[in-house]
Formats: C-alpha cells, sequence, structure tokens
C-alpha cells in the first residue's frame, strides 16, 4: 500500500492567505472608526440639545441670552444651575462655538455650532461656522435665516462698532469699510464710515 505523501503550504498560499487577512482587518477597522465617528456625531448633537435647553432656561430668567464666556466647556460653569457641566466636543476636548446677537446689549439670539465628522449625516452642512471649518448649527427660533459663516469682520452701523458678515459671493465682507478690530479703528464717530452694502 501506497502512503500519501503529505505537503505543506506553499510561500505563494502563504501570502495569499496573509494578504486576505490583511485586507479583512483593514475593512473592519474602517467600518469599525467609522461607527466611532457616528458615535461621537450623536453625542454633540446631544450636547448641543442640552445646551440649548440651558441657554433658553438662562433666556427666561434674563430676559437675554447668555454671553460667550459663559458658554465654555472650561471651567464648564457658566450655565449654572441649568446645566451642571457644559459639555466639550468628545473628540477635541474643545468648547462648541456659540454665536450671538451683538447687535444691542442684550443678545436676542444665538446659535451652537459643531464639527461632524460624518459626512453623509442628512443634518451635515459644510462651510458654516467661524472660518467655514463648522458643519452642523442649531439655534434659538429667532435667530436669523441665511448666512451662517461667523465672520470676524467689523463695521460701523448706527454709530456703533459691530461684527459683519462674510459674503462668499463677493467673496469677502457684506459691506465697506470694514475692519478686522472690534474697535473698527476709532472710526465709528464718523457717519461717512457707515458700513454700506458693496452690491
Amino acid at each position: 500500500m501506497l502512503k500519501a505523501k503529505s505537503r505543506g503550504f506553499t510561500l505563494v498560499e502563504i501570502l495569499v492567505v496573509v494578504a486576505i487577512v490583511a485586507l479583512l482587518l483593514i475593512l473592519g477597522f474602517w467600518a469599525f472608526s467609522k461607527q466611532l465617528a457616528k458615535g461621537r456625531d450623536a453625542r454633540r448633537k446631544a450636547d448641543i440639545n442640552r445646551i440649548q435647553v440651558a441657554v433658553e432656561e438662562y433666556e427666561k430668567d434674563h430676559n437675554c441670552y447668555p454671553l460667550p464666556n459663559l458658554v465654555v466647556c472650561v471651567p464648564g460653569t457658566g450655565l449654572q444651575p441649568y446645566l451642571k457641566q457644559i459639555p466639550c466636543d468628545p473628540r477635541t476636548g474643545a468648547s462648541y462655538l456659540y454665536d450671538y446677537d451683538t447687535t444691542t446689549a442684550c443678545a436676542r439670539w444665538y446659535r451652537v455650532f459643531a464639527k461632524l465628522e460624518n459626512t453623509s449625516d442628512p443634518d451635515y452642512t459644510a462651510g458654516i461656522g467661524r472660518d467655514g471649518t463648522y458643519s452642523y448649527v442649531q439655534s434659538s427660533p429667532n435667530a436669523p435665516a441665511g448666512n451662517l459663516f461667523v465672520s470676524y469682520y467689523y463695521g460701523c452701523k448706527a454709530g456703533l462698532c459691530v461684527p459683519i458678515f462674510f459674503d462668499a459671493r463677493r467673496p469677502g465682507a457684506e459691506c465697506d469699510p470694514h475692519y478686522s478690530s472690534p474697535t473698527c479703528s476709532g472710526a465709528c464717530s464718523n457717519p461717512r464710515f457707515e458700513c454700506k452694502p458693496w452690491r
């Protein structure tokens, strides 16, 4: 009776198996990291919802929305007793961007921005917030519609130096003359430096 000859795996077979296993690991890691990003985005949305509830409660008691220095996550106590600890972004540890009405001493509206990681999220909106680097926003019901780009241009309006918007169609500040300084270089005392729409 002849004995069957046993043979081992060839180098090519081993390399093919290693390549397949490596590919499966890469795909698994990619899918897992995508799920982690979706989880962080869900957390961001929940955090902003909690901030909104606290900010609305603050407004009921003070008749104004809070200023940005109160809506930061470090030390995070600016909205107490409405919110025990203001949450930070789960990945960066930074505060969410809080934009507010600067046209009066008493803020009448606000917006809170976050950076979502999942670009296929139905709430993802590219190019909003400071420098157009944010992608999710929630706001008070009376916040102005339209331009959600938070600019750091300033202009004279009714004798006051106020933040003005970036206009992507131009692109640039929504009116001229405009300044990069929050004092408008002291020009607002002269009516001829009133910021006029560029169109």
